[in-house]
């Protein structure tokens, strides 16, 4: 299965694209070691941003069944 990852720019606008499961997994396994907000999204996606997101959305079902809904803010 796969994710659909939305990133909501600063400036108003969007950009989509498509992740794997293991896009879920590195995200948990960064969320369990205690990242959040901008350092928890500079480490899964990037921390090269022209713009910066507000907020990315992860949305989808992952292969196990289980559906993903989840905002991640930059703050």
């Amino acid at each position: 299965m796969t994710l659909k990852i939305s990133v909501y720019l600063v400036n108003g606008g969007m950009q989509e694209w498509k992740e794997s499961d293991s896009f879920h997994q590195k995200l948990l396994l960064l969320q369990k070691r205690g990242l959040s907000g901008k350092q928890l999204i500079h480490e899964l996606l990037t921390d090269d941003w022209g713009v910066p997101p507000s907020t990315i959305k992860i949305q989808g079902k992952l292969s196990s069944g289980l559906s993903v809904d989840e905002s991640l803010f930059y703050d």
